[in-house]
């Protein structure tokens, strides 16, 4: 006779071979014990799909099998194919003495089994088995814990990282139901709850909600922050008198749900202050059953355990550190961001000429890349940019022209050829020499050359007539108190000179080197211990070209990655469309556009598939629009 709360609720079954006679007094023994006993087969499953099965097998039996080699597989089969152990029966002269080291073999007994003495070795058999499953589902919770706290460490995203917590933690226990509360100031300054993530259901991946609510004692996640105690309730429902919370049932009540069991614990960051409460609802006895109605909910949802609060507590204290290491780095990124604002301002307080460059060209590049990731054919198909390289290219195409704070400041904003300051001196050298001359002819001469000397300072190309002039004006002469001067020194010709632009060539030797010093500044920075590594590099390469011609190394072709291809776009395209510079007039996006595609483009200076991707997708509409 087997007792009814052993039938229904049996901690094991004990399984022997068909044929195995135990004996009426072995058999009465197991049953006034209440174990639950009877002949079948390996393997047996239990009608209770938690129950242990201990099998009794005789020594005849398993010697049977084969070699030693084989019954030890055997036993082993037993002992992994589900939660089982084997009792030896064995004969009183046992060949077989080594099976009683075996760690699959739960128990020796000497056949015909005293009635008593097999009651006590099915239980010691049992109780190791129950120990040795304790023991592989702490080692298995403890090596979801490890997994579950180097995925939340390496989470970089704040949103995605609370969702995995509340995940992690439903999967732990088996709840169907998990929330997350984060304790925060509020706007008044005081300390509220805001309510994160909510996820419901197997396959909930999470609701961010940030509602805020009230740090009160009255609901179960206030009290749980204010007190720092934890919360383990069998039936919501059904909560003592004397409890200082409530359960809101507006959710039960509108989504048809019931909330039964209960447990909340505080999140604790690494100096033990509590920055939010887990709350999980509805322990399950899978966690991908689905809980269908409410009296099924009443059916099958089981209480929180000991083991369930203890678990959760250490996946609290994971996350709780987590968001800390989180929030941590946000404020790192932040003051980065802040660092790198600051230089942009740097780099435009010394050339107000510039100002909003490199903001636009920041905006052009990522414009860009974000163009070829949405491309599904064709050479980019393949080309992806994540968010850790669009920040990348974001930082370089801010930083870029960092090196112009160790170019001279006149250099910036040279709007003519000569020196500042020098056409002034020229001039007052002619109406000198004017004076000093009464013929018409020779004073109207001296007027004519100032006006070409007035055309020539500005930053165009030098024309023929212009270059005839100044051949000249280096053999003219005046006096002073001196004696005889030339009208322009040597070095005031090589400047009047100057090809185009307004920039001699040493000049602009020295303005490129700021390519040199902007990497050298750059590559103090530790990138390499941020995902933004290349940002010196990508700089670096601003001012080259495709074909070899641009500096400050000359590179070409595959030497100059995507990125910096998309940047020299950029910049160009800025450069040629900027309403702010001295040195030239603003340009219509059109006429950059030309530029860009037959004086860069058709010469093999820039990618011609990125300029078609840059011009077909209108990359550059949103930057033209807002500086006009």
């Amino acid at each position: 006779m087997i007792p009814s709360t052993l039938a229904t609720d049996p901690a094991f079954v004990l399984v022997y071979p068909h044929g195995l006679e135990l004996g009426a007094i072995a058999a009465a023994a197991l049953d006034a014990a209440g174990i639950y006993h009877h002949a079948g087969s390996f393997p047996y499953a239990p009608d209770e799909p938690h129950a242990a099965v201990v099998y009794l097998i005789d020594e005849r039996r398993l010697l049977a099998l084969g070699p030693r080699t084989t019954v030890e597989h055997a036993l082993e089969l037993i002992g992994s194919s589900q939660p089982a152990t084997t009792v030896v029966l064995a004969e009183r002269d046992s060949q077989a003495a080594w099976l009683a080291s075996n760690p699959h073999v739960g128990g020796w007994i000497v056949a015909p089994p005293d009635g008593a003495a097999l009651v006590a070795t099915v239980r010691a058999a049992a109780a190791t088995l129950a120990a040795r499953e304790a023991l592989h589902a702490a080692r298995g919770e403890s090596e979801q814990l490890i997994q579950i706290g180097l995925a939340l460490s390496a989470e970089r995203d704040v949103t995605r990282l609370q969702q995995t917590i509340v995940r992690s933690a439903r999967e732990l226990t088996r709840a169907d139901s998990g929330s997350l509360y984060l304790l925060e100031d509020g706007d008044d300054g005081e300390r509220v709850l805001r309510f994160a993530v909510a996820q419901t259901g197997p396959g909930d991946a999470g609701t961010y909600l940030g509602a805020v609510l009230p740090l009160s004692r009255t609901s179960i996640s206030g009290y749980v922050a204010v007190s720092g105690e934890t919360v383990r309730i069998d039936d919501a429902y059904a909560l003592a008198a004397d409890a200082e919370y409530r359960v809101n049932r507006s959710f039960d009540q509108a989504n048809g749900y019931r909330t039964m069991s209960v447990l909340a614990v505080p999140m604790r960051d690494h100096v033990d202050t509590i920055v939010g409460v887990i709350m999980l609802i509805n322990r399950k006895p899978d966690f991908d059953l689905e809980l269908t109605s409410t009296a099924h909910t009443e059916e099958v949802v089981q209480p929180f355990s000991a083991r369930d609060e203890h678990v959760l507590l250490s996946l609290a204290s994971q996350g709780g550190v987590a968001l800390e290491n989180r929030a941590l780095l946000d404020s790192i990124q932040e003051l980065f961001e802040q660092f790198v604002r600051a230089s942009v301002k740097a780099i435009e307080v010394r050339d107000k000429s510039t100002q909003g460059h490199s903001e636009r060209v920041a905006d052009l590049t990522i414009m860009q890349a974000e163009a070829v990731n949405s491309v599904e054919t064709g050479r980019f198909a393949g080309l992806h940019f994540d968010a850790d390289q669009l920040r990348e290219m974001r930082y370089a195409a801010l930083l870029h022209d960092f090196g112009k704070v160790a170019v001279p400041e006149y250099i910036f904003g040279k709007a003519k050829k000569l020196p500042e300051g020098r056409i002034d001196a020229i001039r007052l050298r002619f109406l000198l020499a004017i004076e000093q001359t009464r013929d018409e002819r020779r004073r109207a001469e001296l007027r004519a050359l100032l006006d070409h000397v007035r055309n020539a300072n500005e930053p165009q190309i030098v024309a023929a007539e212009i270059g005839d002039a100044l051949d000249a004006l280096a053999r003219m002469t005046y006096r002073d108190l001196d004696g005889e001067r030339p009208l322009l020194d040597a070095s005031e010709i090589d400047f009047l000179r100057i090809p185009r632009g307004s920039l001699s060539a040493e000049e602009r030797r020295t303005m490129e080197q700021h390519v040199t010093q902007s990497f050298y500044f750059l590559r103090e920075i530790p990138w390499t211990k941020t995902p933004w590594q290349h940002v010196p590099e990508m700089a670096y390469g601003h001012h080259e070209h495709l074909d070899g011609t641009g500096y400050p190394r000359g590179l070409k072709g595959n030497e100059i990655v995507p990125q910096v291809r998309m940047m020299t776009i950029s910049d160009v395209f800025d450069a040629l469309t900027a309403n702010d510079r001295p040195y030239k007039p603003a340009m219509s996006a059109e006429r950059a556009l030309d530029i860009l595609v037959r004086e860069f483009a058709d010469r093999g200076k820039v990618d011609r598939d990125l300029l078609d991707l840059f011009i077909a997708k209108r990359v550059y509409e949103p930057v033209v629009a807002a500086r006009a």
